[in-house]
C-alpha cells in the first residue's frame, strides 16, 4: 500500500502532469543553501523559547518550552509565530523567485500567492492528520493551489508528506467536501474522518511518499487527499516545512490569507495554527 512519488518533468507540461498525477514532486526548485540559511532562522527563533536544544542546527526538539511564559495570552501567541513565519530568510525561499517562476510556468500566467504561511515545526511523535485543502481556503478562485516546501531534509522515518494515489479523481469526496467552508460549516469537520487505511483499501489506492531534501517542493490542488506520517526520529529531530499558496494574477484571492495581517480562520491570525501553541502542549487539527 505504499509508492513511491513520481518526479515531475520541467520539460513537459506541469498543468498536464498535475492534472495526471494530483501533484508535481519537484526536485531542487529552491537554492539549498537559501532553504538552510531559511531553517537556521526559524531555529534560532525556537531556540529563543528554549524548544531546541544546542547546537541547534541539529534540530532537536528540548522536550520544554518558555514560549507561554514569553508570549501568554493566544494573540501573543499568534504574533510571535506570525514573526516567525514572516523571517526574511524564509520567505527569500517560499515567495521568491525560483517558486514564482515554476507557478508561472504552471498556470501559464503570472502568479500571485497569500500572504499568510503555514509554518510547521512537527516534533517527533506528531503528524498531520488526512485532509484536503477546499474546505479551508475556497473563498477564491478555484485556481489554486499548495506549495508544500520541506525546510532542511526529511527521511522517510521523520514524517514525510504523503499522497493518495489519484484521490484528486474521487468523486465522494468531492462530493462531500466541495463548497463547504469550516469556518462558515461549523457543525461539519474540515478534515476526512475515515481511517486512512480503510479509505486506501477502499479505493483500491496507496500512500505514495518519498524522501525531501533542501531544494525539493510538492505541489497538488484542493482535493488531492493528503497528510503526513509520523514522526519517528529516533533522535527527537524536528520536522520543519511550510505550505504555501499560489493563484494567477488578477483571480479572486481568498481575503481570509492575503494583506499585511491576515484574518486567517475565525478572525484569529496566526494564532489559529497549532504551531502558534508551545511544542510540548497538545496541537489541534491546523
Amino acid at each position: 500500500m505504499l509508492g513511491k512519488m513520481r518526479e515531475a518533468d520541467l520539460t513537459k507540461s506541469l498543468s498536464d502532469q498535475l492534472l495526471e498525477d494530483g501533484y508535481l514532486l519537484l526536485r531542487s526548485v529552491y537554492d539549498p543553501s537559501a532553504v538552510n540559511i531559511a531553517r537556521q532562522e526559524i531555529l534560532k527563533r525556537l531556540a529563543e523559547v528554549g524548544e531546541v536544544k544546542n547546537p541547534i542546527s541539529g534540530a532537536i526538539f528540548s522536550g520544554t518550552s518558555n514560549r507561554r511564559n514569553l508570549h501568554p495570552t493566544a494573540e501573543d501567541l499568534g504574533k510571535f509565530w506570525k514573526s516567525v513565519s514572516e523571517g526574511p530568510a524564509l520567505r527569500a525561499v517560499i515567495n521568491g523567485p525560483r517558486i514564482i517562476g515554476i507557478m508561472d510556468q504552471l498556470f501559464g500566467s503570472l502568479t500571485a500567492h497569500f500572504s499568510f504561511a503555514w509554518l510547521r515545526a512537527m516534533q517527533a511523535g506528531r503528524a498531520s492528520p488526512m485532509h484536503i485543502d477546499h474546505p479551508y481556503m475556497n473563498r477564491g478562485t478555484d485556481q489554486l493551489v499548495t506549495c508544500w516546501t520541506p525546510l532542511g531534509p526529511v527521511d522517510i522515518d521523520e514524517g514525510t508528506l504523503y499522497i493518495l494515489e489519484q484521490s484528486h479523481n474521487w468523486s465522494e469526496i468531492r462530493n462531500q467536501f466541495e463548497g463547504q467552508d469550516v469556518d462558515r460549516d461549523k457543525s461539519k469537520p474540515g478534515h476526512i474522518q475515515e481511517a486512512p487505511l480503510e479509505l486506501v483499501q477502499q479505493n483500491n489506492s496507496r500512500f505514495l511518499t518519498t524522501s525531501f531534501n533542501p531544494g525539493d517542493c510538492l505541489i497538488f490542488g484542493m482535493f488531492t487527499v493528503h497528510g503526513s506520517f509520523d514522526n519517528n526520529s529516533q533522535i527527537g529531530r524536528i520536522r520543519l516545512s511550510c505550505d504555501t499558496r499560489f493563484q494567477p494574477v488578477g483571480e479572486p484571492m481568498d481575503p481570509r490569507f492575503s494583506g499585511v495581517n491576515p484574518s486567517a480562520h475565525e478572525g484569529l491570525g496566526y494564532s489559529c495554527l497549532s504551531a502558534a501553541l508551545p511544542m510540548n502542549e497538545t496541537n489541534s487539527l491546523r
